[in-house]
């Protein structure tokens, strides 16, 4: 939620230009960084997955977990006890989430390793920040709370590691991560906590200079760069929920991360049923479907209204959320439909 209290809106601006210098500094020297941290992604030699023409630094994601942390700690020392608690549990999260993501970019972990280590800590978060956990769930159009008692932690667990999935899955073209991120810090700037403000702004700032490094080619956010924005916007969200419910439903929230959640979820199936790994890569995700027919950028624009469209309903009208959670899965299925891969281009 806004606030109008001086001193507040002050340390929003602030973190903003903090998070705008954090993103330009990186970006302005993201070849530098990249070598020095062997953060690097070479294009696959053999026609894979990886088909960008030239090597690319993986730091966009320091710019957006260094500007997130930065602000969270700051937050934390302006806030009351309750708060700075939960800021500084943020803090440690999306550090320790972007550090094994950054791992992973720099010595390729096992899928099995990585999930194992982001359990661990989204549940050490989980236990020693109570606001981050969802405890009970009310629907719009329904004033009944429907309590979750032993099941509030493993409920949690599942959103947070389902959405690190989906993130961590759609990022896989220019502009389609860190311009979902600049929707879900504009739709959550509307819910949070007046604490949680700065870091929205400063996490905000830093996107859009990264967006720009990224549609340029010059960085990638990596997966250190996912892993951050999933657990920030994860546990943000699950915030604004307890503190706003009246407002936020779940079905908010759910609209928040449809898209991507909903192509994960086709994905898995899609693997299941071709008796493949999980977590095999492959060229069947929403963007290459929207590549292959509309070209890119033309195609991120869609992917991002299928985003932006549904939140947008869902936070000018309250109460709305099922109906555009609705109508986002029936964009998306009929985006789908439409930009179905040729038959001479198989899924790899």
């Amino acid at each position: 939620m806004f606030t109008a209290d001086p001193a507040q809106m002050l340390a929003v601006a602030a973190a903003a230009i903090g998070g705008a210098v954090i993103a330009w500094l990186v970006g302005a020297n993201a070849g530098a960084i990249g070598k020095a941290l062997h953060l690097l992604d070479y294009p696959d030699t053999a026609g894979g997955r990886k088909r960008h023409s030239v090597v690319t630094p993986l730091v966009g994601g320091i710019a957006v977990a260094a500007a997130a942390v930065a602000s969270a700690l700051l937050a934390s020392q302006l806030s009351g006890a309750v708060p700075a608690l939960h800021l500084a549990w943020l803090a440690v999260a999306v550090a320790v989430m972007f550090a094994i993501g950054a791992a992973d970019d720099r010595f390729h972990l096992s899928p099995l390793l990585r999930l194992a280590a982001a359990v661990a800590v989204l549940l050490l978060v989980l236990a020693e920040a109570p606001d981050f956990g969802v405890t009970f769930l009310r629907f719009a159009g329904d004033d009944r709370i429907w309590m979750l008692d032993g099941w509030g932690a493993g409920f949690s667990l599942l959103c947070l590691v389902g959405l690190l999935n989906a993130v961590n899955m759609a990022d896989g073209k220019n502009g389609i991560v860190s311009g979902m991120g600049l929707i879900w810090t504009v739709v959550l700037a509307f819910h949070v906590a007046p604490a949680m403000l700065p870091v929205l702004a400063a996490t905000g700032a830093a996107l859009a200079l990264t967006w720009r490094f990224n549609m340029a080619g010059r960085l990638f956010l990596g997966d250190g760069g996912s892993y951050a924005m999933s657990a920030l916007f994860g546990l943000v969200a699950i915030h604004a929920y307890n503190h706003d419910f009246e407002v936020m439903r779940a079905d908010d929230v759910a609209v928040l991360f449809a898209i991507p959640v909903f192509d994960t979820v086709r994905l898995m199936a899609v693997r299941a049923l071709r008796r493949r790994s999980p977590f095999e890569g492959d060229r069947d995700h929403l963007h290459h479907h929207l590549h292959a027919r509309l070209g890119w950028p033309r195609g991120l624009w869609i992917y991002l209204a299928l985003v932006a469209v549904p939140n947008a309903g869902a936070l000018l009208v309250p109460g709305t959320g099922l109906f555009w959670l609705m109508l986002a899965f029936a964009g998306y299925a009929m985006v789908m439909a439409t930009t179905r891969l040729p038959a001479a281009q198989p899924a790899e």
